[in-house]
């Protein structure tokens, strides 16, 4: 079985400490690595097993936990190489970083950073394949199709709808930042409410739908779940740190 764990359900603007900014562990693939990533995977022995990291887009509640969970492999001796996928501009990011003085990689130890572009590179591990797709948000982002020999599964990250992704995925991790109320300020900004995000899993014809990046200023994450619930009945609303087989 696949464990899909979910390290931070938060979008960019929750209050608190509840719901941690995003990121996504499935099987030693990261999906995006908000603020206190490295600190959870620590906490659940799994910063060893992450073999791939794939971020969305560049807005900092999605990257802004790589910095540390580099430094992090550099100080636990890392002994292996790290492929990193993202769109274009965070090389320049990691390398204004380095430049002040951190410490992001260690190719004496074995551990070197490669960067790809997801929207031009398949990435294959094994018997598993990322590909990437771009989505609509307010600067390029990047969805991310799983496929395994025993299911498949989709990453909106930040998105609004429609989106030209016409494929089918047994699973579907699709944000809801807001519900219905505030559906045209949730287009304005690029993101999805709990409901567009359920008409899209129906569309993908997926078995199950997973909610993330729900903000809790304007609604409670509660009413983005009932939201979808209405339209797609198979949908779940995690909590950090919950894991999923598949």
């Amino acid at each position: 079985m696949s464990r899909l764990i979910f390290l931070g359900t938060g979008a960019g603007g929750s209050r608190g400490s509840s719901r941690h900014k995003p990121a996504i562990y499935l099987d030693g693939l990261l999906f995006d690595c908000g603020a206190g990533t490295a600190e959870r995977l620590e906490d659940t022995g799994l910063i060893e097993a992450v073999r791939c990291v794939f971020l969305t887009h560049l807005h900092s509640d999605h990257i802004s936990g790589v910095y540390d969970l580099l430094v992090a492999m550099v100080v636990g001796r890392r002994g292996r190489p790290l492929s990193l996928y993202a769109p274009p501009g965070i090389e320049r990011l990691l390398a204004e970083y380095a430049a002040l003085g951190n410490k992001l990689t260690d190719p004496a130890a074995g551990f070197e950073l490669s960067v790809h572009n997801p929207l031009v590179e398949t990435c294959s591990e094994g018997d598993v394949t990322v590909s990437g797709f771009e989505m609509r948000h307010v600067i390029t982002d990047v969805g991310y199709f799983v496929r395994t020999p025993s299911f498949s599964l989709f990453y909106t990250g930040d998105t609004s709808q429609p989106v030209n992704f016409k494929m089918e995925a047994d699973y579907l991790v699709h944000e809801a930042t807001f519900t219905e109320r505030y559906r045209e300020f949730a287009r304005a900004t690029g993101h999805s409410t709990g409901r567009q995000a359920a008409q899209f899993a129906l569309d993908v014809h997926a078995k199950r739908l997973f909610l993330c990046h729900v903000e809790n200023r304007t609604s409670a994450p509660e009413e983005k779940l009932k939201e979808a619930r209405d339209v797609f009945s198979d949908t779940l609303l995690p909590r950090d740190l919950e894991e999923f087989s598949l």
